[in-house]
């Protein structure tokens, strides 16, 4: 199959993008992306991330995409987890200890950093989002336990419906949560919330 071929059936798979590392396997040299984004008119949208006119913009993957160090956390948490019915406006994220890419200066963007490796770590697992692109996420257990960590610092009302919406799912997994808790010091806090609120279901 001829270099154009591939990327035309790559950019076909991923239903309207193609990024240069999609080329790495197919070991065809970035040269002739860049002839083929030319020559097709493709829309540069980040370093290495290339999409058709028709591709359908997702901002939470072309996010991840230029920074993959960071994990889809707190209000975007809860939005792709379904535990809010409102998109925010801004994508929130977390980062590693020393995390601080140059090039992340948007005001659409609030970055966290989470200075224990460990806690940065836990809970990471991958969810779609509406367009249907995987994208790296917290997961609801860790997520509450960032909400009820940082309580003060959460609306109040997406506080209390993210909770109250993840006492009346029945995938919950309250022995997942209490064990994240344990990890990140807060059991006690944790513990007292959800007894309020799974005694009130």
């Amino acid at each position: 199959m001829e270099r154009d071929e591939i990327i035309k059936k790559t950019i076909e798979t991923n239903h309207g993008f193609i990024r240069a590392k999609d080329l790495v396997f197919a070991k065809i040299p970035t040269i002739y992306l860049t002839r083929y984004v030319i020559k097709h008119n493709l829309l540069k949208l980040a370093p290495g991330f290339y999409a058709t006119e028709e591709w359908n913009y997702d901002g939470y993957f072309l996010l991840q995409h230029s920074f993959s160090g960071f994990i889809f956390s707190f209000s975007s948490a809860i939005y792709l987890h379904g535990l809010g019915d409102i998109m925010p406006a801004f994508y929130e994220v977390t980062g590693p200890k020393n995390y601080r890419p140059i090039s992340l200066e948007r005001p659409d963007v609030v970055a966290h950093t989470d200075t224990r490796k460990e806690i940065y770590e836990l809970g990471i697992t991958t969810t779609k989002t509406v367009f249907g692109n995987y994208v790296r996420v917290y997961d609801i257990e860790k997520t509450i336990c960032d909400l009820i960590r940082f309580k003060e610092k959460v609306d109040i009302e997406v506080f209390l419906k993210a909770i109250r919406l993840y006492a009346k799912r029945k995938d919950k997994d309250l022995n997942k949560l209490y064990m994240y808790a344990r990890k990140m010091k807060i059991e006690k806090k944790v513990i007292s919330v959800m007894e309020i609120v799974l005694n009130k279901n």
